[in-house]
């Protein structure tokens, strides 16, 4: 028997060590530029995702398929054919009824809901249902469609105030030249925690106007596959590292 080298177990411990710790490839994320904070925190020339919600998701899923998460920033009407043609394997904050060319890509089970809710200064009664915010001014972004209102503003029981920003809404309801607010939850924890002795003014309502699962899209080629994209998320959520990642992102009024 030949006798083997004392120093070879030195030298393959040496290799394994050497190994890079994403042995498992690189996930390619797609992050649209139109995606607003907290969503989205873009670099300043806006080439480069900097943080945000999806950056924090994209790292933690990558990890758990034992990858390393690239990010590439790309124009909203890109988008579509970007991930169709395989260039990024994924792109979150997505949702089937957002995307002409949905039946063409794979999806994955929801990821995070988009909700909005109705924002007011304190002072407010709860408000739990539509109906209650009958003869009430109530603003809302411009262009956006609300479908569990349209019944109110289509007969006049409220008045519909457009603004173009979601700051401008919260200073609306500051000058009271509204009474309520129709806010994502997302967006108002950002502007929240940047404002908060301002935020102390105001109140999230229990009533959810809009409820919108996003998922990941998934390029067709695409060598990691939707189920291992599930498994990725599914694993996320029992260690309760989704939750925790979605909660540092949510907004408590004091």
């Amino acid at each position: 028997m030949v006798a083997l080298n004392k120093t070879w177990p030195l030298l393959l411990a040496g290799a394994v060590l050497s190994l890079p710790i994403h042995a498992g490839g690189i996930l390619k994320i797609g992050v649209s530029d139109s995606d607003a904070p907290p969503i989205v925190v873009l670099t300043p020339d806006n080439q480069n995702l900097a943080s945000g919600l999806i950056k924090e998701l994209g790292d933690a899923l990558a990890g758990e398929l034992g990858m390393k998460a690239q990010y590439v920033v790309i124009a909203r009407k890109r988008v579509e054919s970007t991930i169709e043609t395989g260039k990024v394997n994924i792109v979150c904050n997505a949702n089937p009824e957002w995307y002409g060319n949905a039946t063409r890509l794979g999806w994955t089970r929801e990821f995070y809901p988009q909700i909005e809710r109705v924002l007011s200064l304190k002072g407010v009664p709860d408000i739990h249902q539509a109906d209650e915010m009958v003869g009430k001014r109530i603003g809302t972004i411009r262009g956006y469609s609300y479908p569990t209102l349209e019944h109110l503003w289509a007969v006049g029981r409220t008045t519909r105030v457009d603004e173009p920003r979601l700051d401008l809404l919260v200073k609306s309801l500051q000058k009271k030249l509204t009474d309520l607010a129709i806010s994502s939850e997302l967006e108002i924890a950002w502007w929240a925690k940047t404002n908060p002795d301002e935020a102390r003014q105001f109140k999230q309502h229990p009533l959810t106007v809009t409820y919108m699962p996003t998922m990941c899209a998934v390029a067709p080629q695409s060598h990691i596959s939707t189920d291992r994209l599930n498994q990725g998320i599914d694993a996320m959520r029992r260690s309760g590292k989704l939750k925790s990642i979605l909660k540092s992102y949510s907004w408590q009024a004091e």
